[in-house]
């Protein structure tokens, strides 16, 4: 008998059915997917640490006079190591590295980045295939990133030239590799890898300039980093610590935790439409439930009925889920893993089957509940539709003599709202999740693309373009503030001489060693310095600008690591002696990952050697954008890179604002494809529900068309209130769940938001798509005629 009773009832409502299937699939696959995702991303920057064999700390020295020195200190108990290990590599300039593709040679495209090369041999910070397997390279072969092969348009197989003074290789392609210590946009170096051979021969140049690498194990990374600053080697640069790259690898993170919190809201949604179905069916079958009861049929007994159909659906459609959960969890982890090697979600496959076995339970639980209330009502309650009969309390809603002018499918829809606002609360609730949910994506890609992310990364955002690397053919790279002075008014001429008349101005950067007053300098930070005419742009959050030569700024970051604030006196070493310096101001920046300085511009460091020069702006008259003046200026000077401020953010953040970008269509398409789904569901269960009030209308003259306008005025008023409700909740998203994914790099940035797309054109989108979901369902209205005044109460 429960047999026959569940295939009767399954046909009978055929569409609810349906729909409530598709979401219990819906929530299992999210669920599954989403949670296996959280345990193979939460841990992907220390998998890939691991797997990579990066150290606790590196650190370089430039040349070998120090070698020995250094490997003795490393040896004796000062250092408090574990172990060490130590390769050499090679520092490239962008003139001696060149593309062959179709027969014709080009420059390389560096965006930016310096490039070094190196060995596949190593020990430390090794490098994988596209697949994290490790792969051989034979003479005359070479492998480097995926971003580097992308930016230049080259693929396995193309050619690259490397000069070394006169020694010139051609190296084929064979690999496109993952670099976990020097594969991010955000490191600020490219990695070009050669086979031991090649390597000894380029770098065995007079010309060439090498430098040893020292990967150290130690379990006090930040007491070795300061010891080792206090010791003060010559030829060293400053020490990474693993804790540094994990950092680095914030940005593809973001990505991650976007998916993520996608699919916990798609859960929430699944599971809220499945609560509501199931309350609404019960309510409909009231009149069956109170026959079985009068005719003998004990509680239990009418549970069993529902708990078999619904069993029967979870199971099916959680089975379902459970399929489909493998392949998208697969997509969701790939689409994060374009700079990471990952663990395979294989080995997470127990984690889909509890999920799945968790939704089973989740929604039976649901069932189970909502069935108590049988306990309580009477056969005769039952009967009535679970109506008493009695009213003791005034009812809510609108009155009709306060509403004379509005025709009354307009006030019938309005009134639904205000009357039974419990009723269309979860509706409600699905609508502004879903409505957060694409602002997110939205509000991170406008963010990015924003001036204050440009000046995050000390780009002047009114700039007319920037280049990068302007050294000239057979230059060498510029090691102080002169050469690039001079640089700088080598290429204001060749502008002026194409009919540009235009200023450049440049950020130069040194890492000198800084300590509180009357101590020790022993801490080496990226110090920053605007040469050229346009210094005023960078902002700061507390205090002000450094306006005297004496006078610095510092990052909040270090302000807060060394117990340095606006007020205090700093001092640093320099080749002329001792210099003491006033903090005037904090700020926070996405330079050195948020840990540097900056000081006044009339300060003079031309004698200090540099580390390098960022990006170097071009100031000049124009009605172009930036992106159409670097497009010109790269056919009249095609010899130097030229670039937009959104270009030189996009590849410091490793490509994700291209993955936002991208994923804002099928974002939109796939929650405007549930919203529909959702709609199509309530609005059939809400028809179901009001066939007797349907069937009076139409009695007294109604038309088809006026009752499904009622519908759509309804549910538009619904996703209304909806969306304006979701508006404070999206700005406490903004600063509760994207502001601390920024600030995680060491900048607190404003979340953008764009009012006519954030609150316009895509909530519109999702409108139209809920009204076109109430058209579709309310044409079931034509099919119910006034025999159904027996079903009124």
């Amino acid at each position: 008998m429960l047999g026959r009773i569940l295939k009767k009832d399954l046909k009978k409502r055929k569409g609810v059915n349906l729909i409530l299937f598709l979401f219990i699939a819906i929530a299992t696959v999210f669920l599954a997917s989403s949670v296996n995702n959280i345990l193979v991303v939460t841990p992907a920057v220390d998998y890939y640490m691991d797997y990579a064999n990066v150290p606790d700390v590196y650190f370089n020295i430039v040349g070998t006079e120090e070698e020995e020195e250094v490997d003795r200190w490393l040896a004796s108990s000062k250092a408090d190591i574990e172990t060490y290990g130590k390769s050499t590599m090679m520092t490239m300039g962008d003139k001696d590295v060149s593309c062959v593709t179709d027969g014709k040679s080009k420059s390389f495209q560096t965006g930016g980045s310096d490039i070094y090369l190196g060995s596949g041999t190593e020990k430390y910070c090794k490098v994988f295939d596209q697949d994290g397997k490790s792969f051989t390279l034979e003479e005359g072969q070479i492998a480097l990133s995926k971003a580097a092969l992308d930016r230049n348009k080259l693929e396995i197989g193309d050619t690259l030239i490397l000069r070394s003074g006169d020694i010139e290789k051609k190296c084929t392609i064979k690999e496109t590799i993952k670099d976990a210590a020097f594969g991010n946009d955000m490191v600020g170096m490219i990695r070009l890898v050669v086979s031991q051979e090649d390597f000894d021969q380029l770098s065995g140049s007079d010309e060439a300039t090498s430098f040893i690498r020292y990967d150290v194990e130690t379990d006090d990374a930040e007491g070795f980093a300061e010891r080792l600053n206090q010791h003060s080697f010559a030829t060293m640069t400053n020490a990474v610590t693993r804790d540094t790259y994990k950092m680095i690898y914030s940005f593809d993170m973001l990505m991650a935790a976007l998916l993520i919190l996608i699919g916990i809201c798609l859960i929430l949604i699944a599971l809220l439409v499945l609560r509501f179905t199931l309350v609404f069916t019960l309510e409909e079958d009231y009149r069956e439930i109170g026959i079985m009861k009068a005719t003998g049929f004990r509680d239990f007994q009418i549970k069993k009925i529902y708990l078999a159909k619904y069993l029967a659906l979870v199971t099916s459609g959680s089975l379902i889920g459970l399929l489909v959960s493998i392949p998208v969890s697969k997509a969701m982890i790939k689409s994060v893993s374009i700079n990471l090697i990952m663990e395979d979600s294989k080995a997470n496959l127990w984690v889909n089957l509890i999920c799945t076995a968790l939704v089973i339970m989740l929604v039976m639980a649901f069932c189970y509940l909502c069935t108590r209330k049988l306990n309580k009502v009477s056969a005769i309650t039952a009967i009535r539709g679970g109506q008493t009969g009695e009213r003791y309390g005034r009812r809510a809603g609108l009155r009709l003599h306060h509403h004379g002018r509005m025709s009354v499918p307009v006030f019938l829809g309005f009134n639904d709202m205000v009357s039974h606002v419990k009723r269309y609360l979860v509706l409600m609730i699905t609508f502004c999740i879903s409505f957060i949910l694409i602002t997110i994506p939205l509000n991170t890609l406008n963010t990015m693309q924003s001036e204050e992310m440009a000046l995050k990364f000390a780009l002047n955002p009114e700039a007319a373009a920037y280049v990068r690397k302007i050294e000239a053919k057979g230059e060498q790279r510029y090691e102080k503030e002169g050469d690039v002075q001079r640089g700088m008014t080598r290429v204001e001429k060749e502008l002026k001489e194409k009919g540009y008349d235009a200023e450049l101005s440049a950020v130069v950067f040194y890492f000198l060693k800084f300590g509180s007053q009357g101590k020790k300098s022993d801490t080496n930070l990226m110090t920053l310095q605007v040469v050229g005419p346009k210094d005023d742009f960078l902002t700061y959050d507390e205090g002000s600008a450094p306006k005297l030569s004496n006078e610095i700024a510092v990052s909040k970051k270090m302000s807060e690591k060394k117990d340095w604030h606006v007020g205090d006196t700093i001092e640093t070493n320099l080749h002329d002696g001792k210099h003491s310096f006033i903090i005037t101001g904090l700020y926070t920046d996405y330079m050195q990952v948020g840990e540097s300085a900056r000081m006044n511009p009339s300060f003079d460091l031309s004698k200090e050697m540099l580390a390098d020069y960022w990006n170097i702006a071009v100031h000049t008259e124009t009605d172009l954008s930036q992106k159409e003046l670097a497009a010109e200026l790269a056919k009249e000077l095609p010899a130097y890179e030229w670039n937009s401020a959104q270009d030189v953010v996009d590849r410091n953040v490793g490509g994700i604002q291209k993955m936002l970008e991208s994923m804002k269509i099928p974002m939109t398409a796939l929650l405007c494809a549930i919203i529909m789904l959702i709609t199509l569901l309530m609005e059939k269960l809400f028809i179901v529900r009001e066939k007797g009030e349907i069937a009076m209308l139409k009695s007294v003259g109604f038309s088809d068309r006026s009752i499904q306008f009622w519908q759509v005025v309804r549910m538009v008023s619904v996703t209304v209130c909806s969306m304006i409700a979701a508006i404070p909740l999206s700005l406490l998203s903004n600063q509760f769940v994207l502001k601390p994914i920024f600030a995680i790099m060491g900048a607190e940035v404003k979340i953008q938001v764009v009012p006519w797309q954030v609150y316009g054109v895509y909530p519109l989108i999702l409108l139209l798509g809920i009204i076109a979901a109430t058209v579709i369902a309310s044409r079931s209205v034509k099919r119910i005629n006034i025999q159904e005044l027996n079903n009124l109460e």
